[in-house]
């Protein structure tokens, strides 16, 4: 194997190069582990011909044709056994005898004996030359003067065999046998000229010189397809435009790099980080840690300032749990009490991470306060700014946080039961599902359950944990934070029932809190919980009577309740936790479906019908009941479409077509998928998906990420399904003429789409045009490949100026991909 700078030749999985086309051929049957060698005597198959060779004299030992210890390959004899067998005539064709020129057998170039089976059913035994050993010149020639191959051009290139005389066996030229290397998006190694030992390239002719040049601008991989194959090889799917593999094949390496894929390493472990704990020294382009921080301090949420000692506490936890070679550096630069106090407030104004719903800020002093809470909610901070240091720097010490909270459980049991540490624990959880590191999320999915298990056995999702409050008895500070100790926990409980159901939601889970358990009251009204002193709180009680206390299954047995009991909730959390349960069933429902399509015969399909029946009833009931207040919070509205759009649409199949699983199982799916595509259903899920895009293009500066992202992204891949198979289904049936915008407002012409196909669906796009005014456009979902462009410019418009945040790059990456292979569908 050459140097990384020394082949042009690259592998598209790996990137190791080589110097020959043929030996990168080799190299990627390890990945595709493709046996193109087969055994004519028995069933074996090997991927190499010199495997075959030895594997077959064992064969003719064994029936006495070599003596002992003998190293000379034996000849098949004419007729062979095979043809001796079935009576049939047994023909020899000696045009590919080897030159004398070449290196005799005993150096390396031992003549391969291979049957191929003639249209009549005899066989013709051909004597090739093994090309892996041979130079670029050699294999020209024997290619151009056994064969008569024609000069190629780029438009021959993709059938360069169809001179071959169709007597030669399908590896007489072993330099095309790439077995199903469309799945490996391989490319040009970018060394240059300098680099590259031209000496093993001096041989080259003309022949040679048009080969490489006919690569620049065609794949010259789909040409395994074309070959002779011996009877019972394994024929290799290929990939044309009808290859339902196709589209897989250029994604799997984009999802195998995803925040889904973990590959453990030992370079991946707790101290990975812990350099990242000190800040860099300041310059001319880094004045100072906090010029990455746009902070309003008319905003400012709490009104005492993080103190010295609370810096202090806090480092000395994270030194508590960082190696002793990162020490010095981390206590050198850690960050100063200025600075993680702007952190904090800036985690606690940010409309992404709405903190104030379950922290108490009126009554949070970061001075009296745990520093694990501190510290988890000034990493946060740190995370969101667009900063790069101060982004490492809060994983760094969301690394530390995780281990010291769990030790400080680990020392004191009590402190199980302890709200302000199962608030910072459900913090650094949300990072790290968000943070688009498969590590991380790995971590933040499988850590979540402790502290459930804290909370549950604690008795926290249950009404019994909340006891009615006797209001006119709160008139001092202390019994009033009684009170809020008391809801916070509540509002705990529901800030993880929401982080439950988007960890379902991005990771394709299970999610781990089921809908019947959650039985405690919603959290009271808004101006209750943002009261800032006891006698305030006093005055909204006595002018508001709370009522009974309202549940998440009252809402999902009467959604309208909502617009009866506005004063006395907080819209905001209890319609987040009603999505989250109403996610949680939706889920249960797909995945009996999932079953039902597996098992037909067990489970009846009525049975999931009318479940979907009374879901889709049920978010239709809950949209129509939203407050007009709250109909205009975005993320509610992408929350209740989403749910909608799963509900249409079998979204891990889909993603498995899409190539998360590899292209072998993307086939597999692709019959399910084109039927689904021809539905009803997947009408209506493209019309939910054009509803998440027409929300998101109106957020707020820089806020699609963590769920809103992923969220488009699930969008994105109903379009580019939808899309790639419009053009040659004929169940999509609709006037060519007629354009249908699925992202506006309800109309008759979506009413004739979603019922009876009629019309071409698309997506409205407002393209930039320098010195113009922004030109809107209509995109037809018919060109998946456009419509990708355009969502990906949802994102980038929303994050103009501003640093994209690493899942969401990630997913765009993603979906970049998505666009390339449906650029190559189309030019298919």
């Amino acid at each position: 194997m050459a140097t990384a700078q020394s082949g042009m030749f690259q592998c598209g999985s790996c990137k190791k190069n080589y110097k020959r086309l043929d030996h990168l051929a080799r190299h990627v049957r390890s990945h595709t582990q493709t046996k193109p060698y087969k055994c004519h005597v028995c069933p074996k198959a090997f991927t190499r011909p010199d495997l075959l060779k030895r594997h077959v004299a064992g064969h003719s030992s064994q029936a006495g044709d070599a003596t002992e210890g003998s190293t000379e390959q034996p000849r098949e004899e004419k007729p062979c056994r095979r043809c001796q067998g079935k009576g049939i005539e047994c023909k020899w064709n000696d045009s590919m005898e080897l030159d004398t020129n070449f290196p005799p057998p005993g150096a390396g170039q031992q003549p391969d004996d291979t049957i191929f089976t003639q249209d009549d059913g005899s066989c013709v035994m051909d004597n090739f030359v093994d090309t892996t050993t041979m130079g670029t010149a050699s294999t020209s020639a024997v290619i151009g003067d056994q064969a008569g191959l024609e000069i190629l051009t780029p438009q021959t290139t993709h059938n360069p065999l169809h001179n071959l005389d169709p007597s030669l066996g399908a590896d007489a030229n072993s330099l095309y046998q790439f077995p199903d290397l469309n799945l490996l998006s391989g490319h040009w190694a970018s060394a240059s000229t300098s680099d590259i030992d031209m000496s093993s390239y001096n041989a080259l002719d003309d022949m040679d010189l048009r080969f490489l040049d006919a690569y620049n601008t065609s794949i010259p991989f789909e040409v395994s397809s074309i070959h002779p194959t011996p009877r019972g090889a394994q024929t290799p799917h290929t990939a044309s435009h009808t290859d339902p593999g196709q589209p897989a094949a250029m994604c799997t390496e984009a999802f195998q790099n995803s925040h889904w894929k973990f590959r453990p390493n030992a370079k991946d472990h707790s101290g990975a980080e812990e350099h990242n704990l000190s800040l860099p020294a300041a310059n001319s382009a880094y004045p100072t840690p906090e010029s990455g921080v746009a902070l309003n301090l008319d905003t400012r949420i709490t009104c005492a300032n993080l103190g010295n000692l609370v810096r202090d506490r806090i480092l000395m936890m994270v030194v508590d749990s960082c190696h002793s070679d990162n020490l010095s550096k981390a206590v050198a630069s850690f960050p100063s009490a200025g600075l993680l106090d702007t952190l904090l407030q800036y985690y606690l104004t940010s409309p992404v991470t709405r903190a104030t719903s379950f922290l108490h800020a009126a009554s949070f002093d970061p001075n009296e306060k745990r520093p694990e809470l501190v510290a988890a909610m000034a990493a946060c901070g740190a995370v969101l700014t667009s900063d790069p240091a101060l982004s490492k720097l809060g994983y760094a010490i969301q690394e530390c946080l995780r281990i010291a909270i769990s030790k400080r459980w680990e020392r004191d049991n009590t402190l199980v039961r302890d709200l302000e540490l199962s608030q910072a624990f459900l913090i650094i959880l949300e990072m790290g599902i968000w943070s688009g590191l498969p590590r991380k999320v790995e971590i933040a999915e499988s850590f979540f359950h402790p502290v459930l298990t804290m909370m549950r056995r604690d008795g926290k999702f249950k009404r019994s944990a909340y006891p009615d409050t006797n209001t006119q008895a709160i008139v001092s500070r202390d019994e009033w934070l009684k009170w809020v100790e008391g809801e916070s926990f509540k509002r705990l409980v529901f800030r993880m029932l929401s982080h439950d159901a988007n960890s379902s939601m991005a990771l394709l889970v299970n999610p781990s809190i089921s809908y019947a358990e959650v039985l405690l009251p919603l959290p009271g009204n808004t101006d209750l919980w943002t009261a800032a002193s006891p006698e305030q709180w006093s005055s909204f009680i006595t002018v508001q009577d709370p009522g009974e206390p309202l549940y998440v299954a009252d809402i999902i047995d009467d959604p309208g309740i909502l617009n009866n009991r506005v004063g006395s909730l907080d819209i905001y959390v209890a319609i987040h936790g009603v999505l989250a349960c109403t996610w949680a069933m939706c889920w249960e429902y797909l995945q009996l479906s999932s079953l039902q399509r597996s098992r037909p015969r067990r489970w009846n399909v009525l049975v999931t019908e009318m479940r979907k029946d009374e879901l889709l009833k049920l978010l239709g009931h809950l949209k129509l009941s939203l407050p007009s207040d709250e109909l205009a919070d975005p993320e509610i509205l992408m929350r209740l479409e989403l749910t909608l759009l799963h509900l249409q649409m079998p979204f891990e199949d889909i993603q498995i077509f899409a190539g998360m699983e590899g292209p072998e199982r993307a086939r597999a799916v692709y019959p399910m998928i084109r039927d689904w595509v021809k539905s009803e259903a997947a009408r209506h899920a493209i019309c939910h998906a054009a509803q998440i895009v027409r929300i998101a293009k109106r957020l707020p500066k820089g806020i699609i990420r963590s769920p809103l992202a992923i969220m488009l992204y699930h969008a994105s891949l109903a379009f580019w399904v939808y899309g790639l198979f419009s053009n040659q289904s004929s169940g999509i049936s609709r006037v060519p003429s007629q354009n249908v915008c699925i992202d506006d407002t309800d109309s008759i012409a979506l009413q004739r789409f979603k019922g009876f196909g009629q019309g071409q669906p698309c997506i409205g796009w407002r393209s930039e045009v320098p010195g113009q005014d922004d030109v809107v456009l209509s995109v037809p979902l018919s060109q998946p490949d456009k419509v990708m462009e355009a969502v990906m410019g949802i994102v980038r418009t929303n994050f103009s100026g501003l640093p994209i945040p690493h899942l969401t790059e990630r997913l765009v990456q993603l979906m970049a991909e998505l666009e390339n292979s449906a650029k190559r569908k189309v030019a298919a």
